[in-house]
């Protein structure tokens, strides 16, 4: 008798759309705070004239792909003349369970791929993503209702990719539908945005924000929720990121740091170094632009308050004058690029940042 073949080990695929173990937006049932663009997908669709292609716009964490998947597993649940104003489908649904696996052969993702050979995701959305569109819209439906296409986020495809795109866009199949997730829809090309519908999500407000927290990070201190809600700036998906990957904690370093300016405490910004580059420089990296432009923008205007922070932004205008913030703020947010890009030292970054702070503060 021949051996038995052994099974292999298959290495789980990432998601460039999930954000570290949280629940994905197509695993979520709550959506927080945009009834009236629920609404506004729902009368579209109980009009009978539903438009093929819509942008889905907003902050990133603001709840645009959770949106998104909410429609679409109404639509796959309800079919188009029967979806509810608030897109909602009832526990136990079979299509919660095919769209939670990717199971629903009426929709279809695509996003950035996984490179397995370099151990990451490509920067791109490339053209050939998207030309597998062709290959799932020349088929009939399954149930007879929408073929529903999610890109997530379309700020990710390549220029060939959205000129792939166009050609489905310019003429779309009976029952097409295309939603596409955008942080930054002014970066798509205008023959793109010119034959989708724009949907923007704006921030939550606060009290909207205190029940997101809330719900979705009940393990945070209270005393901590007011801080987190105002960090996320509206957001809910960034408040449970934050909550989850310890920025609270990166995020007084930071500024205690600041408020040590024009000369910094070696010791802390070592660990705060260290800290960061064990756990990621997208916090830190968002958490200090966010005070550099609070700092900016509070020098001309009023600002959303941070508990706390405004002693912390006075100091700041004090210390550093308001153009030299902005050439710091570039300078971070283009670093923190190339380095993401080029895999380069995080902790010599941290470094590197602070070090300009001071040398802008010490002249």
């Amino acid at each position: 008798m021949a051996p038995r073949a052994r099974s292999l080990e298959v290495e789980a695929v990432p998601e460039s759309d999930r954000v570290g173990d949280l629940p994905h937006p197509r695993e979520r049932l709550e959506l927080f705070g945009h009834e009236a663009a629920a609404q506004t997908l729902a009368r579209a669709a109980q009009s009978g004239r539903l438009h093929h292609a819509w942008i889905i716009a907003g902050p990133k964490g603001v709840g645009k792909a959770t949106l998104a998947w909410r429609f679409a597993r109404a639509l796959l649940a309800h079919g188009t003349g029967s979806v509810p104003d608030d897109l909602g489908v009832a526990e136990g649904h079979p299509v919660l369970r095919q769209v939670a696996a990717l199971a629903h052969p009426d929709l279809f993702l695509v996003r950035r791929p996984w490179d397995a050979e370099r151990k990451r995701f490509r920067v791109e959305l490339p053209v050939e993503e998207v030309r597998r569109l062709h290959g799932f819209f020349s088929r009939h439906s399954s149930f007879g209702g929408s073929r529903i296409a999610i890109i997530d986020s379309a700020d990710d495809m390549s220029r060939s990719a959205q000129n792939a795109l166009l050609k489905i866009l310019e003429e779309p199949p009976p029952g097409a539908v295309l939603l596409l997730v955008s942080h930054a829809p002014g970066g798509l090309l205008p023959t793109t945005r010119s034959r989708c519908r724009t949907l923007t999500l704006r921030g939550l407000d606060p009290d909207a924000m205190r029940e997101a927290v809330t719900l979705l990070a009940p393990a945070v201190a209270v005393d901590e929720r007011e801080l987190l809600a105002a960090l996320a700036e509206g957001a809910p998906g960034r408040a449970v990121e934050l909550a989850e990957t310890g920025a609270v904690a990166i995020y007084r370093e930071i500024c205690e740091l600041l408020l040590s300016l024009p000369r910094l405490n070696g010791a802390k910004l070592f660990a705060l170094a260290e800290k960061v580059a064990r756990s990621g420089l997208g916090s830190f990296v968002t958490l200090l632009s966010q005070i550099e432009e609070r700092a900016m923008r509070g020098a001309y205007a009023a600002v959303t308050p941070v508990p706390g922070e405004e002693m912390l932004l006075r100091h700041l205008r004090a210390a550093v004058p308001l153009e030299a913030w902005s050439v710091l703020w570039d300078d971070l947010r283009l670093q923190a690029g190339q380095a993401d890009e080029l895999n380069l030292d995080k902790k010599q970054l941290v470094l590197n940042t602070f070090f300009a702070i001071e040398a802008a503060a010490r002249r």
